[in-house]
């Protein structure tokens, strides 16, 4: 499950809940897709301190929508996510080595204001 968090226009944010499903993940997608319209850039911000897994049937999906959406890489300006996990913050540090068009930032639970202030800066 997720829930959208209120935000400035420039940003799109998120809050997980412990999984999700397939379908929630293409209403993300959906829900960025419409963020991005109308808009050169857009900021993404993610609070993932509840989340803790994808069923493997999800994570498959998961992963081809992400394919599927390469091209968007360009159009996020900031992307902030709230976690403790360290697999998903490597991961995220690798992203933000590989995607030099974006600046992609984890931050602890504690910091969650602070990485929602910083993804709206952008």
């Amino acid at each position: 499950m997720y829930e959208r968090i209120a935000t400035s226009d420039d940003t799109l944010a998120v809050r997980l809940g412990a999984t999700l499903t397939a379908d929630e993940i293409d209403a993300l997608y959906a829900e960025a897709e419409k963020a991005l319209q109308g808009r050169e850039r857009l900021n993404y911000f993610v609070d993932a301190t509840a989340w803790s897994h994808l069923a493997p049937d999800t994570a498959l999906h998961a992963l081809k929508q992400r394919m599927l959406h390469l091209g968007w890489y360009n159009r996020f300006r900031r992307v902030a996510v709230v976690t403790e996990n360290q697999a998903l913050k490597t991961m995220l540090s690798a992203m933000d080595w590989i995607t030099p068009v974006m600046d992609v930032r984890a931050f602890g639970p504690a910091e969650a204001d602070e990485a929602l202030r910083w993804c709206e800066k952008g």
